[in-house]
């Protein structure tokens, strides 16, 4: 089933400021037939981070209450310091971080000879499904494995400013202790190493003295989010009847979800939905929550909740010192 939601927002200040991309700077397209100019707001994969972001505590590293029983695979150290999951990691199931580790272990082998051949078994799909079903809402690319294997989104979404225009803005960073920053002696802020990496030239570089910066926001005509929810693969997959149903709903709950307050995009892009519109598609908030508890409930045989132990050295948690010229 492909269903396709657009929403129209309010922007809560009267500008925009949409993402600069590197090589790129502002993603924007002038369309002739409709002699208006568009600009991109939120990517489809920036739109997945801030699916995964609203149902996810970064305190307790699990998911929302709401979403309890879901499965997901979690990376600790062997003295137990958490170092992320599917649901925060680049390409959910498909990281490197377990793809390519090889102290990360499934079925007591390397982790990706392990979802080899769970993959080659069962198909990719249920293999997924029992470690991770947002891998299969937001997708997942399993480079590291053949390069072969992928399941493509079943929840995408997008934020354009239609008809907009360009008001560039700037400013400067005013420093009340030096500003020139030359009043300040880098010596002492600063670990200073005779190998003369990474060293500090001129204040600025280090964030010191009054730095001038440019930037570029928008006004636009209308504010407009689409999500498609697209289960037609899944559909047409070897999963479990409970399993697909699952998947169905979460999708719907979490357009529900990320759509009940005003969206976040950055600072200085808030948009607040306009009422009901393009949502009548969809059951509301209470009733796709009770759903998705059920849906999760009556998968729970079907669900593997794997903790992947990795030694505490592979991972530095500590900042790097900078480093000034001697």
């Amino acid at each position: 089933m492909l269903n396709v939601i657009t929403v129209e927002f309010e922007s809560a200040l009267p500008t925009v400021k949409p993402p600069t991309f590197l090589d790129v700077g502002v993603s924007q397209a002038y369309l002739p037939w409709e002699q208006r100019l568009d600009v991109l707001l939120h990517t489809p994969q920036a739109t997945a981070n801030l699916i995964e972001d609203s149902i996810w505590d970064s305190v307790n590293h699990t998911l929302i209450p709401e979403l309890t029983g879901l499965p997901f695979v979690e990376i600790y150290t062997k003295s137990g310091q958490y170092v992320a999951s599917t649901l925060d990691l680049p390409h959910r199931l498909g990281t490197g971080y377990l793809l390519k580790n090889k102290h990360a272990e499934l079925d007591g082998q390397r982790f990706r000879e392990g979802l080899r051949q769970r993959i080659r078994h069962s198909g990719v799909y249920q293999a997924a499904f029992a470690l991770c079903p947002m891998s299969i809402v937001l997708g997942s690319f399993y480079t590291h494995i053949a390069g072969v294997y992928r399941i493509p989104r079943v929840l995408s979404g997008e934020f354009v400013a239609e008809n907009a225009i360009s008001m560039p803005t700037g400013g400067a960073v005013h420093d009340p202790v030096s500003a020139r920053g030359k009043g300040v002696n880098l010596k002492h802020m600063f670990t200073i190493k005779n190998d003369k990496e990474q060293a500090v030239k001129k204040p600025s570089e280090a964030g010191l003295g009054n730095i001038v910066y440019v930037r570029e926001s928008f006004k636009a005509q209308r504010y407009v989010g689409r999500f498609v929810i697209d289960t037609r693969l899944v559909d047409k997959s070897n999963l479990d009847s409970r399993a697909k149903h699952l998947i169905q709903v979460l999708s719907e709950y979490l357009v529900r979800r990320i759509l009940s307050e005003p969206v976040t995009l950055r600072t200085e892009c808030y948009l607040i939905p306009k009422s009901e519109t393009g949502l009548q598609k969809l059951p509301l908030l209470e009733e796709l929550e009770q759903q998705v508890k059920a849906a999760i409930q009556n998968c729970a045989d079907l669900f593997e909740k794997v903790r992947v132990v990795v030694p505490d050295d592979q991972v530095q948690f500590a900042e790097e010192e900078e480093t000034v010229e001697a």
